[in-house]
């Protein structure tokens, strides 16, 4: 059977009809694809959705599994701390508290050491400072034991002589006391022809320092005149002052006790 021909105004596109139906037509499928775009868009947020869900949870968990191995390692670590402190603060303790014979041995034998060294060192201090006290103190015992008994040997004959050597074993005031009135002792020796001579008994240093000192003496006096058989004798105590002077010691006072 032979194909129906349409008419040819159906195949007119100036046909209304024919126009008709295709708006109709085109409108359809434009709705279509509308709807299907939109589906497409709709899964696309679904999906994105979705998969941002998972990382956000994926993210969370590793998170929460790296502050939980932190912290556990923290943990850790805090206990080795503590466990390290509790067990070295008694070796410390007993360190400090429990010193080995050895340190006790050397500490002793330093300690020994040292006090040795410092009572060496005052012995020898002190045996110098008493041998120098002894040296001075013989010093100015010899220079009043001489100075008394130059001052009591007196001879008639000598009598200048023996004045002005008395005069320069002094120093001060009492120097010049003695230049004073020495042409008049002179002269009452000349006349008297009394011969006197003097011994000390004993002699004691009462103070002293570097350069001076009082020295107390306990001496004896003879005394000969013309024409008589046995000398007269008489005990003195007297009180000398002496003062190194130019480097010699000398009689700056001489006191005569009861």
């Amino acid at each position: 059977m032979p194909p129906r021909e349409l008419p040819a105004e159906a195949l007119n596109a100036d046909n209304p009809r024919v126009a008709s139906l295709t708006e109709t037509s085109t409108s359809v499928t434009n709705e279509d694809e509308l709807v299907e775009a939109e589906a497409r868009a709709e899964a696309a947020r679904t999906r994105a959705i979705r998969l941002r869900k998972q990382a956000e949870a994926a993210s969370s968990d590793q998170g929460n599994r790296s502050g939980a191995e932190e912290n556990d390692d923290e943990r850790d670590v805090g206990v080795a701390f503590a466990k390290g402190e509790a067990e070295s603060a008694p070796s410390r303790r007993r360190r400090l508290h429990r010193p080995t014979r050895k340190a006790l041995a050397v500490v002793a034998a330093v300690m020994f050491i040292c006090a040795t060294l410092t009572a060496s060192g005052y012995l020898l201090w002190l045996h110098h400072n008493v041998m120098q006290q002894r040296q001075r103190t013989a010093e100015f015992a010899t220079a009043a034991r001489n100075a008394v008994v130059m001052m009591m040997s007196l001879d008639p004959g000598k009598a200048r002589e023996d004045m002005q050597r008395f005069a320069d074993d002094t120093t001060g005031l009492f120097k010049a006391g003695i230049l004073m009135g020495g042409d008049d002792a002179v002269k009452a020796l000349e006349q008297s022809q009394v011969t006197s001579k003097g011994a000390v008994h004993a002699v004691a240093v009462e103070s002293a320092t570097e350069d001076s000192a009082v020295v107390l003496v306990a001496a004896k006096s003879e005394f000969a005149k013309p024409g008589q058989a046995k000398p007269e004798s008489r005990s003195l105590r007297l009180v000398v002052s002496l003062q190194r002077d130019g480097g010699q010691l000398k009689v700056s006072r001489i006191e005569f006790v009861p």
